[in-house]
């Protein structure tokens, strides 16, 4: 069994996505593109990462803007690196569109200015804390052990958890190249187990928020306490904040565009549910 568990720790990669809800599978993944912006459409992955970090070598303009026109969330990890890398070189954020899980959680809140446009949406629908994640985590690693020992060798992936309604964890042997820079930047230990692994992630989102004065309970406010059965309910796809529990909640320097912002008159407001902090 220690054997097993040694091929699982050296070769573990566990990746978390939290994706928006099935009304933003219409969004097509784009590589970020340089200009005297940095614009991101579609899913955050390792390679957004390593095209943002390369773009901020690059670009040389006085005030520098990262766009989400849109993006239905992604991997937490590579989405949190991409935050670091935004709040350490003092770039604004403006969301176009839709900015959805992992997009909300560490790419808006990293701006030096957030800038909101008029019918914009910040989806949120869980973060490291959340209890089922936290399950999951424990599910996968004794999923992936188990085939380890049944198989005798590493297997494919393996995926834990429902993407529409909150994150999915994937197991795969097989981590890239743009997968280790990311964890490397993270100063995660690619040896650990996935729990181990999960914990670091945890802890460094938690340093990045201490760090922009934002409340940890950020992206899971909304799936505790009276809003518990809401979320429970999954009928929504997600919820949302007005500026005034967002200022309560640590998230300064906003913008809006077009002098109001109006969330409600976004197509998929009918999938979220408001919510109100504290």
């Amino acid at each position: 069994m220690k054997k097993f568990l040694k091929i699982l720790a050296a070769l573990v990669s566990v990746t978390v996505v939290w994706a928006g809800c099935s009304f933003y599978l219409y969004v097509r993944d784009h590589p970020a593109n340089c200009s005297d912006t940095l614009t991101l459409t579609g899913d955050i992955n390792y390679d957004s990462f390593v095209q943002t970090r390369d773009c901020l070598v690059r670009l040389k303009a006085e005030k520098k803007t990262f766009v989400v026109a849109a993006s239905g969330g992604g991997d937490a990890s590579a989405a949190l690196a991409i935050g670091i890398l935004l709040h350490r070189h003092n770039w604004d954020v403006e969301i176009v569109g839709v900015c959805a899980s992992s997009c909300a959680n560490w790419i808006f809140p990293a701006g030096k200015t957030k800038h909101l446009n008029r019918e914009s949406m910040l989806l949120f629908h869980g973060g490291p804390h959340q209890e089922n994640i936290q399950e999951n985590i424990k599910e996968l690693e004794e999923k992936v052990n188990h085939e380890l020992v049944a198989n005798g060798a590493p297997i494919d992936s393996v995926k834990i958890g429902h993407k529409d309604k909150e994150g999915v964890l994937t197991f795969n042997p097989n981590l890239s190249a743009a997968g280790k820079e990311v964890l490397e930047f993270l100063s995660i230990n690619t040896d650990l187990s996935p729990v181990e692994k999960w914990a670091q992630l945890s802890n460094a989102s938690d340093r990045f928020y201490r760090e922009l004065g934002i409340n940890p309970l950020l992206p899971e406010y909304g799936q505790i306490g009276s809003y518990e059965p809401i979320y429970k309910s999954y009928k929504y796809g997600g919820f949302i904040y007005r500026l005034d529990s967002l200022h309560r909640l640590g998230i300064g320097n906003i913008e809006l565009k077009d002098g109001e912002w109006h969330p409600e008159r976004h197509p998929a407001y009918q999938d979220v549910y408001e919510v109100t902090y504290p």
